[in-house]
């Protein structure tokens, strides 16, 4: 808000000069969901290349033996992003994330969109 005038008593009577408030900010832009389909079937026959989980010397001396499922994301190439095991022996769990962290998958593609994917993999260790 501004006033002119004279300072001097003479003259015009102040004028006020009242500008228009700034336009109004566009809105932020929304952004693309970022679509993660969840698969709870087991993605070991869906995958590429599945590298199979060296077995642990430890493991083999005391003849660990059991199952491993590791919960996996798959971005939108078929590349493992992220893996945590879901349940197995601990001396079997880090080997088994290992091998998951390698598997490479078909992009899965929704409409014409690629998708992210999060399933499950799980690897059998039996003592030969």
């Amino acid at each position: 808000f501004q006033v002119r005038g004279s300072r001097d008593g003479g003259g015009s009577a102040p004028v006020a000069i009242i500008e228009p408030p700034p336009p109004p900010a566009p809105p932020p832009p929304t952004p693309t969901p970022v679509r993660i389909l969840k698969i709870s079937r087991i993605l070991n026959s869906e995958a590429r290349s599945l590298p199979k989980p060296n077995y642990p010397p430890m493991a083999k001396q005391i003849r660990v033996q059991g199952t491993v499922a590791v919960q996996v994301l798959i971005d939108e190439t078929g590349k493992v992003i992220s893996a945590h095991a879901l349940s197995g022996h601990p001396l079997l769990v880090p080997e088994s994330i290992r091998a998951a962290m390698g598997a490479r998958f078909s992009p899965t593609i929704i409409g014409e969109q690629p998708v992210k994917v999060s399933g499950v993999i799980t690897y059998n260790f039996v003592m030969p």
